[in-house]
């Protein structure tokens, strides 16, 4: 495993923990029509099937293009500029 998928699997994995505690303590009861609950938990989906395609690629180029082909997952500016370096890499 190089540096990159090293940065790459924390950001993600810090990303899914950061759902996991949003949802975990989300106030309750929570109503079927919750737009936000409701986006938490699509966002979550999203991230874990991103990982099991990533996790799943035949190579380390795949990954990183599995993973540049992803919205970011947050605004965080670390994802943004790491993004940024992945991509210049693959070009």
């Amino acid at each position: 495993m190089n540096a990159a998928s090293t940065e790459r699997r924390r950001i993600l994995e810090a990303e899914k923990r950061r759902l996991d505690e949003e949802i975990r303590n989300y106030p309750t009861p929570i109503p079927r029509c919750d737009a936000q609950f409701n986006h938490l938990y699509e966002q979550l989906g999203r991230l874990a099937r991103d990982l099991d395609a990533i996790e799943g690629a035949a190579s380390e180029r795949a990954a990183a293009e599995i993973f540049l082909a992803s919205r970011p997952y947050t605004e965080d500016p670390l994802e943004l500029e790491f993004r940024s370096r992945v991509r210049a890499v693959l070009r």
